[in-house]
């Protein structure tokens, strides 16, 4: 009788893990930190970014950045690969790219930055807007920069997942130094979104 009652024992343990394990999500819900409620830019190619219900990664750059923003650029390729790998395909997500510098970054100088960094995906959108529409969108995500007296900007280095909503949903860093872009867990996270 004492063994029967172990082996019901065990057998309902079981059964209860693999309930868990089957019904538990296999993501985490990611919080809201905050809402983009316009998208006042122009897209230097002519594309539309306000009408994609999509998910959208946005990272801010401007063309003269001699490090952080090349740097990322070149790893956020590599995002690319890993969603193809997942059977996700480029018209189902966006990178969004908005210049901190529209003065300097004309749309000519950053359709050639795009080429010279080798990014012709259709699902890349480089924008461009004032200096007071860069500035009001930006504290949307917390982000601050500033530009000195010799045009030199100074930013932070963060980049945002943002549901197909256009509520922000997460924050990554971007390629600082020795610290890589972490493209497996951004592309997880857009996975999430896709419909």
């Amino acid at each position: 009788m004492k063994l029967l009652r172990i082996v019901w024992s065990i057998v309902i343990l079981t059964l209860g893990l693999v309930a868990f394990y089957l019904l538990w999500p296999r993501t985490l819900e990611l919080p809201q930190i905050g809402t983009v409620n316009e998208w006042p830019f122009t897209e230097v190619n002519g594309k539309e970014v306000s009408q994609q219900d999509k998910p959208k990664l946005v990272t801010f750059f401007f063309t003269n950045c001699p490090d952080v923003c090349p740097m990322t650029f070149i790893e956020l390729q590599e995002l690319q690969g890993v969603m193809q790998e997942k059977g996700i395909a480029d018209d189902e997500y966006i990178i969004v790219a908005v210049t901190l510098d529209p003065e300097f970054d004309t749309e000519e100088r950053i359709r050639q930055y795009a080429e010279n960094m080798g990014i012709l995906n259709p699902n890349w959108l480089f924008l461009r807007g004032t200096e007071e529409e860069t500035k009001q969108f930006t504290q949307s995500f917390h982000f601050t920069y500033t530009k000195n007296a010799e045009g030199f900007v100074t930013h932070s280095t963060s980049m945002y997942i943002v549901d197909p909503q256009d509520r922000i949903r997460s924050q990554h860093t971007m390629a600082v130094g020795t610290r890589r872009v972490n493209i497996e867990e951004i592309a997880d996270q857009l996975e999430q979104f896709i419909k």
